[in-house]
């Protein structure tokens, strides 16, 4: 019933849509941008140096991108950062198309640019969802949002890879347009119902409280030990699948497979993100948060094996279609935890304060992944990965012991301890 009455909202459905297509276009220039760094220089480091430029916004932009979309119209804020995105991938495609001098240091800048206003657009759409839904549909609406990223995953990187076959520049194009539809899409959205709660306007000359604030989400989340244990152990895995991406274009690269090939076998996360985003709903009610993150890690570990015995599209494409899809029930049970558990007007601080961990740590994995795959080679990095992988789970089985679950207040601190 709650599927039916997301889908005859046209605010929801207008947000959403605009932000999905913007996600293709990044998903496909994404990939773009260390495959630019291969073909020029054939270097994984640099690749890896590459992909930590477009990245390296989540980790420091997160908690500030939080407290801004808990005290500014939100709608504005999301037009504010497509219009940067907009501009900084224009001048990629000028350098590009142009094949001007200096376009390796033209792909960082713009690459900073465009991942800090993703940064700060994905935290406001996690408070404008809330704006344009009712409280009993959000668990639908954020299962739809989460599903954003798996459908640019897998239309972008197939897009994308597809198109840096035919030309250098042509990813970048299709982000422009992207970034467009997005704008247009904002831009018919009523101003007034995205302006922040009252009791969210810290006063502007207490530059104490504005710190004081800043720290909130992550003193909230620290606090509560579930919260704590699973943004630790996703920022992890974070870091170990930005390596497994990493490999899967250097193996790419090296064994001559087309662009269009290595971009269908990261878009398979995409396939296995949608068919996720539909389970969610279901299993966040079936199960306990404990015992579901639980599954997910080692289902996690089962496809990292997968990708440490074999290295053929064809088994990378099942699993990483796989770690798609537990991704996506993650990020949903968590995202959907995290709503109901804080007030609107610190749900921006309290979403970016655990995206500082986990999406904070797809940098790292970059960097490090770059040096890792050119110091030890693909194969010795994917059962290095697996090791690390194996090491999580067998954590969170020690950490995560069943315990008895009111079902009426599922997320009250004491289920959680």
């Amino acid at each position: 019933m709650a599927v039916v009455v997301i889908l005859h909202n046209r605010r929801f459905l207008a947000l959403w849509s605009g932000n999905a297509l913007s996600l293709v276009g990044t998903a496909g220039v994404r990939i773009a941008y260390p495959l630019l760094a291969l073909a020029l220089f054939d270097s994984p480091a640099l690749a890896g140096w590459t992909a930590f430029a477009a990245t390296i916004p989540t980790l420091i932009l997160q908690v500030p991108a939080g407290l801004i979309a808990d005290t500014v119209n939100r709608r504005l804020l999301m037009l504010v950062a497509q219009a940067v995105g907009l501009a900084a991938t224009a001048a990629v495609l000028l350098a590009s198309a142009l094949d001007l001098r200096g376009l390796a240091v033209i792909l960082m800048a713009a690459a900073v640019i465009e991942g800090s206003a993703f940064v700060v657009f994905g935290i406001a759409e996690v408070g404008a969802v809330r704006d344009v839904v009712d409280e009993r549909e959000r668990t639908v609406a954020f299962s739809f949002l989460e599903a954003e990223q798996p459908i640019a995953n897998l239309a972008g990187r197939a897009v994308g890879g597809a198109l840096f076959d035919l030309s250098r520049w042509a990813p970048f194009l299709f982000n422009a347009f992207s970034y467009v539809f997005c704008l247009w899409t904002l831009a018919a959205m009523p101003k007034k119902l995205f302006d922040p709660r009252p009791a969210s306007t810290p006063a502007s000359d207490d530059v104490a409280r504005f710190w004081r604030r800043m720290g909130e989400g992550l003193v909230w989340m620290w606090r509560i030990p579930y919260l704590r244990l699973t943004t630790i152990v996703t920022g992890f895995t974070n870091v170990l699948f930005q390596c497994v991406i990493l490999m899967i274009l250097v193996v790419g690269t090296r064994e001559d497979r087309p662009a269009w090939t290595v971009g269908a076998i990261l878009a398979a996360a995409g396939v296995g993100g949608i068919l996720g985003s539909f389970a969610a709903p279901r299993l966040e009610r079936r199960f306990s948060p404990r015992a579901l993150f639980l599954g997910c890690v080692w289902a996690w570990t089962v496809m990292l094996a997968m990708i440490a015995v074999s290295t053929h599209p064809f088994v990378l494409v099942i699993a990483w279609a796989g770690v798609g899809a537990v991704g996506t029930v993650v990020a949903v049970t968590l995202t959907v935890t995290r709503a109901r558990a804080v007030p609107d007007s610190a749900l921006g601080r309290i979403v970016s304060a655990a995206s500082v961990i986990t999406d904070g740590a797809v940098p790292i994995g970059a960097v490090l992944g770059g040096y890792l795959l050119a110091s030890a080679g693909p194969e010795t990095t994917a059962w290095i990965l697996l090791i690390a992988m194996l090491a999580a789970a067998l954590v969170c089985t020690r950490l995560l012991r069943p315990a008895p679950i009111d079902r009426t207040s599922r997320l009250s601190p004491s289920i959680t301890e």
